[in-house]
């Protein structure tokens, strides 16, 4: 029998399945949560207010998307304007990488940070496509767009 009473090959310590927080899932994704939160608020802080670089005035990170062995992180962003602005945003985003990513580990109060990567979340984008589309419709019909219909 192992030493401490536990199973054999385990040192008498309880297995947690290699996630974060450990032992049960919902503590796990708990946690996730907390830790993409915090990393949200840190690099948008960083986004907006520490870089100085003029690409960046109209780029907002909209979600994140942490691994669960906290290894990587992608961060969702849009930014309002044309495909010029879209692209200058990726371009500076991409250079921005090296500074956001040691900010975010600074707020992560863990072993491992994570390797941040940014990705263009066309949701925002589709949103205002799809509300100019139905402004459009109103119009066509001759009702207010901004009024709520009534029952």
């Amino acid at each position: 029998m192992a030493r401490g009473g536990g199973r054999a090959g385990h040192g008498g310590r309880a297995s947690h399945g290699g996630r974060p927080g450990g032992g049960d899932g919902e503590a796990g994704s708990v946690r996730l949560r907390r830790l993409e939160r915090v990393a949200l608020q840190r690099a948008s802080e960083v986004v907006a207010f520490e870089l100085s670089d003029p690409r960046l005035t109209m780029v907002t990170l909209t979600r994140i998307k942490l691994a669960s062995d906290l290894s990587a992180a992608t961060v969702f962003w849009s930014v309002f304007g044309t495909k010029g602005a879209r692209s200058k945003a990726e371009h500076a985003l991409a250079d921005a990488v090296p500074v956001v990513t040691a900010e975010v580990a600074k707020v992560f109060h863990t072993r491992r940070s994570p390797r941040i990567r940014f990705e263009f979340d066309p949701s925002i984008e589709g949103s205002i496509r799809m509300s100019s589309i139905l402004g459009g419709l109103a119009a066509e019909r001759g009702e207010d767009a901004t009024k709520p219909e009534e029952e």
